[in-house]
């Protein structure tokens, strides 16, 4: 089973105009809702890849029932945890005629200690029946910064692999745990490096150093670029297909589940890089937050490359 806990999830709006005017009245005609938050499109797309999942995370107020209401839909399981106040609503504005988006964050409702203590019994239990956990997402006010490096270090003692996606001090934390695997994307990479990553051979050293401290797999995103993994001695990268995209979001999520399919079915990194490659295309030629499908994942499977990097 592959578990995700994503401890900020979201609803993400997509609004799709031609061009977006600030400071004028903006009508648009189609838009559209989705569940969010990294560990939460995780499952959903290791849901449409065949594998047993779990979400596990902290929802509020209307917006908390949307996310619960659209997992349902999906026939994706699901532990969410009730906190006062409300999940919030990341809206992404598509400018079409532009081909640019404009995002707009919100920061999520506070997480008190019962909520936590909550979550931590309940991962203690399942973990026993997981093969991989992905920790996903920025941390809600309330949560201390080393949450993830708890959790890898309850999830090694189970012998449960583990993936971290999130950025700056969360990720700082865990990795004091040692996950087996980390994902962050170029710019996340840089802020944790300190320091430039301005090229392929930049990227290659920096996962490098990563490495050293003690994680087994780093996999820095590069968008339309790809993606370089590290392992050890030996570095490999992984060429998208070529796709129209409609946006990007979502993307990096669908890597990591083709990522954890890959460690839950003890296949070679390779072959999760793969899977992952074409998840992430697949989303990205969807429209607005929508996430690729099964179908698609396969179709664009062949045509993503792998390549070894001396």
């Amino acid at each position: 089973m592959i578990i995700t806990v994503t401890p900020n999830p979201a609803v993400d709006q997509t609004i799709f105009v031609s061009a977006l005017e600030p400071g004028r009245v903006n009508r648009f005609a189609e838009s559209q809702l989705d569940p969010a938050g990294k560990g939460i499109n995780v499952s959903r797309m290791a849901q449409r890849l065949g594998w047993p999942t779990i979400a596990f995370g902290f929802v509020a107020g209307e917006m908390g029932s949307l996310v619960r209401s659209a997992l349902d839909d999906e026939e994706v399981d699901h532990h969410l945890i009730s906190v006062p106040g409300q999940t919030r609503l990341n809206v992404t504005v598509v400018e079409e005629g532009e081909n640019r988006e404009t995002n707009l964050y919100g920061p999520g409702p506070g997480v008190a200690a019962p909520a936590l203590e909550r979550l931590e019994k309940m991962l203690q239990f399942w973990l026993k029946a997981g093969r991989v956990l992905v920790l996903a997402g920025s941390l809600p006010p309330g949560l201390p910064a080393d949450t993830y490096a708890r959790y890898v270090a309850l999830a090694r003692q189970n012998g449960v692999l583990v993936i971290v996606d999130a950025d700056e001090e969360a990720l700082r934390h865990a990795l004091e745990s040692r996950p087996h695997l980390i994902k962050p994307n170029r710019p996340e990479a840089e802020r944790l490096l300190g320091r430039r990553l301005p090229d392929e051979e930049a990227v290659v050293d920096g996962a490098r150093e990563l490495a050293s401290r003690g994680v087994e797999y780093v996999v820095i995103s590069m968008g339309a670029a790809g993606t370089i993994c590290v392992h050890g001695d030996e570095a490999w990268r992984s060429i998208p297909p070529k796709v129209e995209p409609r946006s990007t979001v979502g993307s990096g999520d669908s890597l990591v589940a083709g990522l954890a399919v890959g460690l839950a079915g003890d296949r070679p990194i390779t072959e999760g890089l793969r899977v992952g490659t074409a998840a992430g295309a697949a989303t990205a030629e969807s429209s607005g937050t929508a996430l690729g499908t099964e179908a698609e994942v396969r179709r664009l499977s062949s045509e993503v490359v792998i390549e070894p990097i001396s």
